[in-house]
């Protein structure tokens, strides 16, 4: 059953932009007649409306996008990407133990998929699940170890499972990367406070002050 309710309009032009774009393709090599065209040509009517999905979840139009990837993902639910995409749009348009499941299921099949584990885990951390996230995180962290982001999400959820010392590491680590960042200093100024570490805490939120920012 269909979670995202389908707009007949929209699909309707994207059926019409893909028998424009098949038919330019073909030209003057179109002699087997129209009955031919959509006999012999599903791999490429598949793999249009995947690339035209993927484009439009890429650009945040995600009810659209959902309205393609749904059948894509009936077809072939081994397909990460459209997985990946459609967990996303799922998480967008509110159905968030839906896009959650289908990501879980994305990255069981596809253990070694970052952007997977990069996704979920952060979705993990909006869902306040820290202890989830914690693992996935510290593998994009190993593969990526370069993203201020990733490690400040990693502090955060360390931050919030009490272990103060690791989320200390990992926030410094972002603070290597972005040194004038805010939140971060903040952050980890909050760390050292639950450490007792009342003069580190003090020099990191005197920072976070004069960068201004939430």
């Amino acid at each position: 059953m269909s979670i995202i309710k389908g707009d007949l309009v929209g699909r309707s032009e994207e059926y019409a932009q893909y028998t424009t774009i098949v038919l330019k393709r073909l030209g003057t090599k179109l002699v087997s007649g129209f009955h031919d065209l959509f006999t012999i040509d599903d791999e490429t009517r598949s793999a249009y409306f995947r690339d035209k999905a993927i484009t439009l979840a890429k650009a945040g139009k995600h009810q659209r996008a959902g309205t393609l990837l749904e059948p894509l993902y009936k077809a072939n639910p081994e397909d990460g990407e459209v997985m990946l995409h459609l967990g996303v749009c799922y998480l967008k348009l509110g159905h968030r133990p839906e896009g959650i499941e289908l990501l879980e299921k994305a990255l069981d099949e596809h253990k070694d998929d970052i952007k997977l584990a990069t996704v979920l885990g952060l979705s993990y951390i909006q869902s306040e699940e820290y202890e989830k996230a914690i693992p996935l995180l510290e593998k994009v962290v190993e593969d990526n170890p370069q993203s201020a982001n990733i490690l400040y999400r990693l502090g955060v959820a360390y931050d919030n499972t009490n272990n103060y010392q690791r989320a200390v590491e990992c926030f410094l680590s972002a603070l290597e990367i972005k040194p004038n960042e805010a939140r971060i200093h903040r952050s980890v100024g909050y760390a050292f406070e639950q450490m007792d570490d009342h003069e580190a805490a003090m020099a990191h939120f005197k920072r976070a002050n004069e960068l201004g920012g939430e």
